[in-house]
């Protein structure tokens, strides 16, 4: 086998127009440019009569000290004077290097009196080492490389260039750093040798990149190849970040990408449609239908219905259709009249709905779903009744919130076009994307929460939890007005379903759950100000209504209170508040009015509810009157806008006692409308615009004096105080409207999905993994397809097999769910079957790793037979056994000390004793490790990290290395790794002619070493030369890792159920092999009958 894994000293040589690496004989290697086994391309067989030119290949140089050389060259050949002889040459055959090697000494003197060499200002001694990253679509066989001004980068001599690397992880960023001269400009470019036209590309559409070398280390990150960097970078914004230690990175500040959503479609999904339905005349059969009238109620701007019925705004540039059910019960004989109205006249598309189901799915969400999310439990009886069917019922309340969250799927399904957008708004459709996902694969989910978000510890009480989760995760993008509660969210994520998050350039958050990329955005939604404003000022009916206040109130401060009367609001919080501020404050007496503005709420049949709230707080107000008399004024009722508004312009401060509340527009309202007396607002710390609008005295409800003492300061603000913050408040309001936010989104939305495309990822594949089940190939584009790897491995003719031991038999001792299949595996008889066939037939090679010790893996195995024929390694390799030895023989591959095991352990007890639910795991030679799955996960991760720290201080003299897992810190010794026995291995058996196929499959981060020697194997050596044959066998590789997303590894798969079935394919494979033969047996001896063995 030809091997380049040591290069020896290079020299590079222009041929052509493209770079060919020798080593200092002149033999030309490299992976890429010629592999082993092939056949030197025509133009390279021959460079004596080379008198090749380079013009036109270095446009960094100047043409004032290039240009009477560039003209000498123009008139040259550019062509290789080629051998006539037509007869194939070796690989092994020898160039004669005389000529060759003098033209090159020739054309590299003539070429230094003219190339412009820039001569850093700087001792030499000062240098920075640089990384370029540039990211570059090539062949097989092509090759990037960069060049620049100065010696280091080749004074743009393509001959000299430093070429970049790539592998199967990185691609398609190719890598390379070089040390240059520090505080000196430099100007560079890239370039790719194409093999297949043999010729250099350069980056010919934009003008030379340049950088200044400052510190110890810089990174450079170009973006892509042949682009010009200022369309996504301001060059002049470009910073040097310098830490403490020196080492500097370059951080690029990117402008806007430049996407629009004109012509896009979007469907908006919420559980009712933002219209009012009114029914014709009694007996006949018509209806009429008229957008949500935003300002004719009082509460309407704070709930999700103005925020939906304002999004057709975005309808100036994009397709806007919304889907939902009309709030009344619709005859079926009418059904197919009132689509075509809605679908014809407002773009609408009705879900149609019994009463008795509307009235259950309401009770499911006002019972369950609302108290949770506003943190708070439901009733035992409550949580009972919507979980459990009942005996006289058909189904169970969450099995009903299934169904309508399934019908509001359907009308999406028939209209749906590839990569059309779909937003579903709020907790009544929370397993809507889940069905999205599983019908329109391509679709680009938003999910909307206006509601909070609970802590863990509440939202985990919900016995469908994880199908929530799950089906919120099948979402492209999650909207969450506050970040508190996106917070909530990705603890819940990381303690209920392991899942790990990071924030991006740009301000999003991601998650990544089996290969489906999920965006968080944290942003509060605005109101329509301008056309609030518009109908303000057009409304005759608003000075009428002030001066009917302004009598009321008379001269007095008026304190504003206005919320739905429920008990989340608070409204007994803010009485109890006002009654400590009379007594703390007696002088106010007679000067300030509380206005109590409760607004009625009805449940689906139309009644009021939560009677016995609004009994408490009329209570309460009647006693502050009897006290203090005139002190509160109460209106329990709806006002119309105009009356509404003219409130809010008579009053001298807002104050809002919520005790959960996630979207309330009721503040934006009131700025908008303060121009004359500019007042202030006090807020709940959990109201979600809380830190949104500036100006705001948040506080605390519960403690009535704190809200009291805001009061109080709020009415003593001087006025140019207060102007100050209402121009600051107005100036918020009318730029963060719902139009500005909604098309942010969008456009964030559509971002990502174009760098998904860029990125080649097949955004069709991602099927999502709520509820509906769906196979698990197709979540990801990296998932591995196990036709390819059958293929590959009845192509190739020696195989390395490298398995996790666990991923063998874990399904068959903790099962699942039963694999279903011809290939499934079900017992270890079988997989002891099947292991033996795989190891038995000729060329194959199986080792099965594992970080358990010998006698853990004869324990863990039984009393299988016929394991003698795979090759076993213990502690992560440190142990091991060749193919065809006994079970019982294991050799080591080194020498182990083991001082450092007695400090390891005395700190690892330390933190076992602080840290309910940890383990030492300390029975092995090579390593001990701490566990911490069965602990708080939070916690754990905290102090994992930290003994993380305590270990690399205390252990640094040792020879050992200190690893952080998922859920365990591990100390070995250094050397012991799997990827290190995996070197060991593949170097054995290159020993012996080296393999063709090489499979690694494995599920943890100790296995990220073993997947990186394997694709090192197949960088350097793509070929494989056959013994005792003339013919070159093509090397095909499979990293593969179970359960986590594709790291190093160059596939995934998502249970070990499917290594089962990877392997008994495989086994299926051998065993039509033996068939075949067989069968060409009994063809040679003229026996049909021939019994089949297996």
């Amino acid at each position: 086998m030809i091997s380049t894994a040591n290069p020896e000293p290079r020299h590079m040589i222009s041929v052509d127009h493209h770079i060919i690496p020798t080593d200092s004989n002149g033999f030309e290697e490299g992976d890429g440019l010629v592999s082993a086994g092939e056949e030197w391309p025509r133009a390279h067989r021959n460079l004596d009569g080379w008198v090749g030119a380079l013009d036109g290949l270095s446009p960094g140089l100047s043409a004032a000290s290039s240009s009477d050389s560039l003209k000498g060259m123009e008139k040259g050949d550019r062509r290789l004077s080629r051998n006539n002889s037509s007869e194939s040459v070796n690989v092994e055959r020898k160039l004669s290097r005389s000529s060759s090697n003098e033209a090159i000494k020739n054309m590299e003197r003539s070429e230094r009196k003219t190339l412009p060499i820039s001569l850093p200002r700087f001792p030499h001694d000062m240098k920075t080492r640089v990384q370029f990253q540039i990211h570059a679509y090539t062949q097989t066989g092509d090759h990037v490389s960069v060049v620049g001004s100065c010696p280091p980068l080749g004074c743009w001599q393509p001959d000299k260039a430093i070429l970049l690397h790539t592998d199967q992880s990185m691609y398609p960023m190719w890598t390379g750093s070089v040390e240059v001269p520090s505080g000196e400009p430099v100007e560079y470019k890239y370039i790719i040798y194409r093999r297949s036209k043999n010729e250099v590309e350069w980056e010919i559409s934009i003008s030379n990149r340049t950088f200044t070398p400052e510190g110890v280390f810089v990174v450079l990150e170009d973006g892509k190849f042949n682009v010009e960097r200022a369309q996504l970078l301001d060059r002049k914004q470009r910073k040097l970040a310098i830490d403490a230690s020196g080492r500097t990175s370059v951080y690029n500040e990117y402008t806007e990408q430049q996407v629009s959503i004109i012509g896009e479609c979007l469907y908006i999904i919420s559980y009712k449609l933002p219209l009012r339905t009114i029914r014709g005349p009694k007996g006949s059969n018509d209806y009429f239908f008229e957008w949500h009238p935003g300002y004719a109620t009082n509460t309407s701007s704070r709930h999700a219905s103005y925020v939906v019925e304002k999004l057709r705004k975005l309808r100036k540039k994009a397709q806007i259709w919304y889907i939902g059910w009309l709030g009344i019960e619709i005859p079926p004989e009418d059904r197919e009249k009132v689509s075509k109205i809605l679908e014809r006249d407002f773009q609408c598309l009705p879900v149609f709905l019994s009463c008795g189901m509307a009235r259950d799915f309401q009770e499911f969400c006002e019972r369950i779903l609302r108290p949770t999310f506003h943190f708070m439990v439901p009733t035992m009886t409550d949580m009972c009744l919507a979980f459990h069917k009942g005996a006289l019922e058909k189904q169970s309340k969450w099995q009903t919130y299934n169904t309508v969250n399934l019908e509001m799927v359907q009308p999406l399904v028939e209209r749906f076009n590839d990569g059309d957008y779909v937003w579903i708004v709020d907790i009544e459709l929370l397993m809507v994307p889940a069905f999205v996902g599983a019908r329109c694969k391509s679709a680009n989910i938003g999910f909307v929460f206006n509601t909070p978000f609970p802590s863990s510890d509440i939202f985990r009480m919900l016995p469908a939890r994880k199908e929530i989760l799950r089906s919120v995760l099948n979402s492209n993008m999650i909207f969450f007005h506050c970040f508190t509660y996106a917070r909530h969210f990705l603890t819940c994520c990381s303690r209920l379903l392991g899942l790990e998050y990071h924030s991006m350039r740009g301000g999003l958050v991601q998650l990544n759950f089996r290969g489906h990329h999920v965006h968080i955005r944290a942003s509060h939604v605005g109101m329509d100000a301008g056309t609030f404003l518009e109908k303000l000022e057009s409304d005759e009916r608003v000075p009428q209504f002030k001066a009917k206040w302004n009598e009321i109130f008379r001269s007095k401060h008026v304190v504003l209170g206005y919320d739905d009367l429920e008990p989340m609001s608070g409204i007994l919080l803010l009485l109890r508040a006002f009654q400590s501020l009379v007594r703390l404050f007696p002088s106010i007496l007679g000067n300030v009015v509380l206005v109590l503005v409760t607004v009625p709420l009805q449940d689906a049949e139309g009644n009021e509810i939560h009677m016995d709230y609004r009994s408490e707080v009329s209570k309460l107000a009647n006693e502050l009157n009897n006290e203090y008399p005139g002190l509160v004024l109460h209106h329990h009722r709806r006002m119309p806008f105009a009356e509404r508004v003219s409130l809010f312009s008579c009053s001298d401060m807002l104050v809002n006692s919520s005790i959960r509340h996630g979207l309330n527009l009721v503040p934006f309202e009131f700025v908008l409308c303060g121009d004359e007396k500019k007042g202030g607002f006090v807020v709940s710390e959990f109201l979600g615009c809380s830190r949104v609008l500036p100006g705001a005295v948040r506080t605390n409800p519960w403690r009535d004096e704190d809200l009291a003492r805001a009061i109080h300061k709020l009415l003593l603000q001087d006025d140019h105080e207060k102007k100050f913050w209402h121009e600051l408040q107005v100036a918020f309001c009318k730029k963060n409207t719902v139009y500005s936010w909604a098309e942010k989104a969008f456009l964030d939305m559509k971002k990502i999905r174009e760098t998904m495309l860029e990125l080649g990822e097949d955004v069709r594949a991602r099927c999502r993994v709520g509820i509906v089940k769906m196979p698990h190939k197709e979540m990801s584009s990296k998932h591995l397809k196990l036709e390819h790897v059958y293929s590959a491995y009845q192509q190739a003719q020696t195989r390395l097999l490298v398995v996790d031991i666990d991923l063998l038999l874990r399904p068959i001792l903790y099962p699942e769910k039963a694999l279903e299949g011809p290939a499934a595996l079900t017992s270890k008889r079988e997989i002891a079957k099947c292991l033996r066939n795989i190891s038995e037939h000729q060329g194959n090679f199986l080792f099965l790793l594992s970080s358990y010790s010998p006698e853990e893996i004869r324990n863990y195995l039984g009393e299988i037979e016929g394991l003698d024929k795979v090759g076993l390694a213990a502690e992560d390799g440190y142990y091991y056994k060749w193919p065809g030895s006994p079970l019982g023989r294991w050799d080591t591959r080194m020498h182990i000390t083991d001082e450092w095991k007695d400090v390891a352990l005395g700190l690892m007890r330390q933190y076992t004793q602080r840290t309910n639910g940890s383990w030492i795991e300390d029975d092995k030679i090579s390593s001990v490790t701490w566990h911490w799955e069965s602990a708080n996960p939070e916690f754990g991760s905290l102090q994992g990290k930290e003994l993380q720290n305590h270990l690399q201080e205390m252990l640094s003299h040792f020879p050992v290395r200190i690893v952080l897992g998922k859920t365990c810190v591990r100390v070995r010794h250094e050397g012991v790794t799997k990827g290190a026995f995996v070197e060991h291995t593949i170097k054995h058996y290159n020993n012996r002619g080296g393999v063709d196929f090489l499979l690694g499959i494995g599920d943890d981060i100790a296995d990220e070493d073993m997947f990186k020697v394997i694709m090192t194997y197949h960088r350097d050596a793509q070929y494989r030369v056959v013994p005792n044959s003339q013919t070159v066998q093509e090397v095909k590789v499979f990293t593969c890792t179970v359960g986590r997303q594709p790291a190093t590894a160059s596939h995934c798969l998502y249970k070990a159920e499917e290594v089962l079935e990877l392997m008994g394919g495989l086994f299926l494979v051998n065993k039509k092999w033996r068939s075949n033969s067989m069968l060409e047996l009994t063809d040679v001896l003229g026996h049909r009958r021939f019994k089949n063995p297996w």
